[in-house]
């Protein structure tokens, strides 16, 4: 299929759907993801029209289909193993605009919602995550947290500006050890065999820097599902930018499941710095190293300057011969080391 095709297709719903075209040719262009062997829900997830339920103008809402397809799985795992759903309890901790209160409502299921707002759109405000207990139990817990301060909520979209506010934490490192505190809180509030969805997605800000939230929460029990959301209707898609870089288009929803009610495995990210300069790894060869040290001073070396910087490598210590290793190395990869003069190379590409 080629542009002009794509064109006269989009024409054509135009005319023939008018304003509504853009979400037709949306659900049509993802149903092959969205539906397979006969499953309503995959791990990809777009809906185009939000659909009804909560304030379609709060900011950061997501669409009710959201909730109602990972609410409709988790009741149908139950019922499937014929388990008694006649007490079964959603509850939203970050409940916004109230989205799943009209979800629980279609459903016919018992509802919890909690906001820090002090005049939310139902049942409980005034509820800080980091400071109050969670005096209820749920069999599935939808966790929709602020993207750090992409969206700032107390103070702009409700009342005045509160610190306990995760949209308003200092810093990332600060937001993400306080989000992570609310997953595990919100996981223990778990029945036995219930689920915790959590709805999150990536940030760039500034330009360059980029936070992947889905990599660095926290996961608790089963990490039962990774599912990939699809972003419609953002404030920011009729931007247009002069500096190259990649649009944050997709939502990620975590689903962790407690399998059991006393003992529960739990996975966190570990961050470090490896310094190639002085690990010997497997991975790192005599040629890697020596091409990454060029690298490091500009990309051009005389063979002296690699015995020098190499001295005391790891590698080095353990081969007296290490000055006829460079040399060969060097030798072996005429293509990638190229002659300027006698004994010194430059590497075969500009260095960034």
């Amino acid at each position: 299929m080629n542009d002009s095709q794509i064109q006269r297709a989009a024409e054509l719903l135009q005319k023939e759907f008018g304003t509504e075209w853009q979400a037709i040719a949306g659900m049509l262009g993802t149903e092959g993801l969205r539906k397979r062997v006969g499953k309503e829900l995959t791990s990809f997830m777009a809906f185009p029209e939000r659909g009804n339920g909560g304030n379609s103008h709060w900011r950061g809402n997501c669409s009710p289909e959201v909730v109602a397809s990972i609410l409709r799985y988790v009741l149908d795992c139950k019922r499937y193993y014929g388990k008694d759903v006649s007490q079964f309890t959603l509850m939203d901790p970050m409940s916004g605009s109230g989205t799943s209160q009209a979800v629980a409502d279609h459903f016919q299921v018992r509802s919890l919602l909690y906001d820090l707002n002090s005049a939310p759109a139902y049942d409980y405000g005034n509820w800080n995550a980091l400071r109050n207990d969670v005096e209820d139990s749920a069999d599935l817990i939808f966790f929709h947290p602020p993207y750090h301060d992409i969206i700032k909520y107390s103070g702009n979209m409700w009342g005045r500006p509160h610190p306990d506010d995760l949209s308003r934490c200092e810093n990332y490192q600060d937001f993400l050890e306080k989000l992570n505190y609310c997953i595990r809180k919100f996981f223990f509030a778990l029945r036995k065999d219930g689920r915790l969805a959590v709805l999150v997605g990536d940030i760039r800000k500034d330009g360059h820097f980029f936070y992947s939230m889905q990599n660095d929460l926290i996961r608790m029990g089963e990490f039962e599902s990774f599912l990939v959301k699809g972003q419609f209707n953002c404030v920011s898609d009729n931007r247009r930018y002069k500096k190259p870089f990649i649009p944050v288009v997709t939502e990620y929803v975590l689903i962790l499941k407690k399998a059991d009610s006393l003992t529960v495995p739990f996975s966190c990210r570990q961050e470090g710095c490896l310094s190639v300069s002085c690990t010997d790894l497997q991975t790192i060869t005599w040629h890697h190293l020596i091409r990454m040290t060029m690298e490091s001073i500009g990309g051009t070396a005389a063979l002296s300057d690699l015995y020098d910087l190499l001295r005391d490598h790891p590698k080095a210590r353990k081969n007296p011969h290490y000055e006829d290793r460079i040399r060969a190395t060097i030798y072996e990869h005429p293509d990638q080391y190229l002659r300027t003069a006698q004994g010194c190379y430059r590497l075969n590409y500009a260095v960034a």
